[in-house]
């Protein structure tokens, strides 16, 4: 009836799987549990493929492939046809975790029980990770049934596999970020409104400010390509993202290369900052802002140079 799967890198799981195997006993009905490592470090392998419990598999891969593409991986490897994806650094923060999905294991419905962060403020370079997880990331319900697919995270959802295999994890997306900002659009445009309910759990696994940092970069590179994505597929949405709408909003008043040759100035200070001790959130946004008006800029660059390239050699040709 159930397949747990909980893709995993470098973090150990025992508590998580055992605290997620305890419930699924007690709820009564048929499940498994499926681990699958992305090649982590030695130490996390022979940590984690030590977790002996019935009906718990673990699943090494040997090249690390993604985000994207290990959930769908292991999406093909449940045999049961309710599937309940979350993140390896994840905390079960209820002993009803797993009974309060039950009443949506017979339907299509897609359903996300949401994230919490621990309530005592880190006094160390994780900071930065855990006050945007606190104020951008953890959200009740009714709150995220405002933009249901807008609101969609990767680390505590339910889905039926019948509606997975019609969507899947785009793996046109690689590296860290917007797999799950892609996915909820994926599922808009099958016209599946994803559910909400209150039934978090806790994000622990929190990096460092420049861990995090290093992140965002990608993110900011994964986002664009939805952006391109958006255009060709689905150009309905192309305001779903805050971020890209107010990146588009510069790019109608011809003002993206201005703010992307002022980033570049101010790029080195704005991190600095962001690597200090309690960093705004604000100057966080207008970080990824800028990251975001580069990577356009720059790659609006590189199109105008193959653009001209081609017209060389075209000409050239013709000539000679």
């Amino acid at each position: 009836m159930l397949s747990i799967c909980i893709p995993i890198y470098n973090y150990d799981i025992d508590r998580l799987v055992r605290d997620l195997h305890l419930q699924a006993v007690n709820v009564g009905y048929p499940f498994e549990i499926i681990l699958m490592d992305d090649a982590s470090e030695e130490k996390f392998r022979k940590k984690n493929q030590a977790i002996e419990l019935e009906a718990v598999r673990y699943i090494q891969l040997n090249e690390n492939i993604g985000r994207a593409k290990i959930r769908n991986r292991l999406a093909e490897e449940a045999k049961f046809p309710c599937l309940l994806f979350m993140d390896c650094d994840s905390g079960v923060s209820s002993p009803y975790y797993i009974e309060n999905y039950i009443r949506f294991f017979e339907s299509q419905t897609v359903c996300c029980g949401g994230r919490i962060y621990e309530d005592k403020e880190p006094d160390d370079s994780t900071y930065l990770r855990w006050k945007y997880g606190v104020e951008r990331e953890c959200a009740s319900a009714s709150e995220r049934e405002k933009n249901p697919n807008a609101g969609f995270q990767t680390n505590n959802f339910l889905i039926h596999k019948n509606v997975f295999e019609k969507v899947k994890f785009s793996e046109d997306l690689t590296g860290y970020g917007h797999e799950d900002t892609l996915f909820g659009l994926e599922l808009l445009k099958q016209k599946i409104i994803i559910r909400h309910i209150d039934n978090p759990l806790v994000h622990l696994g929190l990096e460092s400010a420049s861990e995090f940092l290093e992140k965002t970069e990608n993110g900011i590179k994964n986002l664009y390509k939805v952006e391109l994505l958006l255009r060709e597929k689905y150009p309905e949405y192309i305001n779903h993202s805050r971020l890209m709408q107010t990146k588009l909003s510069l790019q109608r008043l011809h003002l993206l290369g201005f703010v992307s040759k002022l980033f570049n100035i101010i790029r080195q200070p704005m991190k600095n900052y962001l690597l200090s001790k309690k960093p705004s959130l604000m100057i966080f946004d207008l970080y990824r802002l800028g990251l975001l008006c580069n990577e356009s800029v720059n790659k609006m660059d590189d199109s105008k140079i193959k653009r001209k390239t081609a017209i060389s050699q075209y000409i050239t040709h013709q000539i000679f």
